[in-house]
C-alpha cells in the first residue's frame, strides 16, 4: 500500500498496529487494509467485492491474533468435521439402503459403520465450537471464561466478517450489503477489545521488565 494511500490511524489504532506489527506484520498490514478500503470506494471496485475484500482482512486478523500474541490454544480435533463431511459420500455408496428421511417411524435402523461417523462427526463440531470460544476466552479474560460478554462480542462481530467474507454462488441484492457503519461497528468491537488486550500485555511487559532491572542494580550494587 503506497504511504499517501495509507487510512488516516487514530492514537488508538496506532497503538494497534504497532502490536500487531511487532508480532505478526501481515496481520498489522492486512488490519490497515481493511481500513484503508473502509475509507475510500475505488472506483473500478465493485461494493460486492469491498466488502468481501474489507470482512476477509478482519477475518483474518481476529482470527490470527490469536495465536500472534502468544495465548495457548485448544488443540484441533481430528480429524475435523470439514474432512469428516467430505467422506460422507463414500460412506452412503457403502450403505444404498440407509434411508435416514423414511416418515413413519420413531426410529431407525443405521449400520454400525454410520453410527459411528455420526458421532465423531458430532463430537468433532461441539469440540470445534467450544475450541473458538475456549481461544477468545485465553485472550480477552483471565480466567478463561469463555461466557464473558467480551468473549461473545468477538466472537458476534468475526461471525459478522465470516458472513461477508466469501463470495458465493449467487449474486447479493446490493440492498442488503453491510453499510460502511455496520462494518466499522464491528471493527471498532476487535479495536476496542484488542486495546484493552495489548494494554494490559505491555503493563505486564513493563512491569517486568522493570523488576528485572531492579534486581539488575541492586546485584551491581552488591558486588561492588
Amino acid at each position: 500500500m503506497n504511504a499517501e494511500r495509507r487510512p488516516r490511524l487514530d492514537e488508538r489504532r496506532l497503538r494497534l498496529v504497532a502490536a500487531l506489527d511487532e508480532r505478526r506484520p501481515e496481520l498489522a498490514n492486512a488490519y490497515e487494509s481493511a481500513l484503508a478500503l473502509l475509507e475510500s470506494r475505488p472506483e473500478w471496485m465493485g461494493e460486492r467485492t469491498r466488502v468481501s475484500l474489507i470482512s476477509h482482512a478482519m477475518r483474518e486478523v481476529m482470527n490470527r491474533v490469536l495465536s500472534a500474541m502468544g495465548r495457548p490454544t485448544t488443540p484441533v480435533f481430528k480429524p475435523t468435521s470439514s474432512d469428516q463431511i467430505k467422506k460422507l459420500p463414500e460412506l452412503l455408496v457403502r450403505h444404498p439402503e440407509l434411508d435416514l428421511e423414511r416418515e413413519g417411524d420413531s426410529q431407525v435402523v443405521v449400520p454400525a459403520e454410520v453410527a459411528s461417523a455420526m458421532v465423531k462427526l458430532f463430537k468433532a463440531a461441539v469440540h470445534e465450537k467450544r475450541r473458538v470460544r475456549g481461544d477468545v476466552a485465553a485472550l480477552l479474560t483471565d480466567d478463561g471464561n469463555d461466557g464473558h460478554a467480551a468473549v461473545e462480542r468477538w466472537v458476534e462481530a468475526k461471525a459478522f466478517f465470516v458472513k461477508w467474507a466469501h463470495l458465493h454462488d449467487h449474486e447479493v441484492d446490493p440492498a442488503s450489503l453491510p453499510s460502511d457503519h455496520e462494518m466499522l461497528a464491528n471493527i471498532a468491537i476487535f479495536e476496542e477489545l484488542f486495546d484493552g488486550v495489548i494494554t494490559a500485555f505491555f503493563a505486564r511487559k513493563h512491569a517486568v521488565q522493570d523488576l528485572l532491572a531492579e534486581i539488575n542494580a541492586t546485584e551491581g550494587s552488591a558486588d561492588e
